[in-house]
């Protein structure tokens, strides 16, 4: 666990996913930013359709009217009111709305990180056969966090990611990780269009 205390994985319901480092937790406040800022972008027709209670509408229609350091200050508050809440909806809705890009970086964010967890079992279970004499193999270690991907994703090639992550671990070859991530996003597409 990071000096910190413990993380949160952002995009899941599962909040023992992953740590997050401090530069991440930046990273995604920046992201609670723009999306604050693209709230406040939004015309009046379009944010009164907006799935939100009536003080987060009130506080964006008053950020609409203000002028340079007022308005940053504006975006910052209303961009701390967005990390109390879900920001699923707002993102659908901009999607749906603008065609944003937030929810498209959340989701390859989302991606990411699962499969920066998965190599970093990988890793792990690596090092301790290393420790042991032995090099690592597919079957000499499990994957929590594919488990749950494969509950999240139930098209997610499995054997696919896990020997893709073996052989990862034992060669540090980016190749492998950009396969285990075409592997994720591919099971996710099939999920959200299938």
């Amino acid at each position: 666990m990071r000096a910190g205390g413990p993380s949160r994985f952002p995009f899941t319901s599962n909040p023992e996913f992953m740590d997050i480092s401090k530069s991440e937790r930046k990273r995604q406040a920046g992201q609670i930013e723009e999306l604050a800022m693209e709230l406040v972008e939004l015309a009046p027709a379009e944010l009164a359709a907006l799935p939100a209670d009536h003080e987060l509408k009130q506080e964006i229609r008053d950020a609409g009217g203000l002028k340079a350091g007022a308005r940053k200050r504006q975006i910052k508050h209303i961009a701390k009111e967005l990390r109390r809440v879900d920001t699923g909806p707002f993102l659908a809705f901009l999607a749906q709305r603008k065609g944003s890009k937030l929810q498209e970086n959340r989701e390859h964010q989302e991606l990411e990180q699962v499969r920066d967890a998965i190599i970093a079992e990988a890793i792990d279970a690596q090092r301790e056969k290393e420790t042991e004499g032995f090099p690592l193999r597919e079957q000499d270690w499990e994957s929590a966090t594919l488990a749950e991907a494969a509950e999240r994703w139930p098209d997610l090639d499995q054997g696919a990611v896990h020997q893709a992550a073996t052989r990862f671990a034992m060669s540090r070859k980016p190749a492998y990780k950009r396969d285990i991530f075409r592997h994720l996003k591919a099971a996710k597409e099939r999920q959200n269009f299938g």
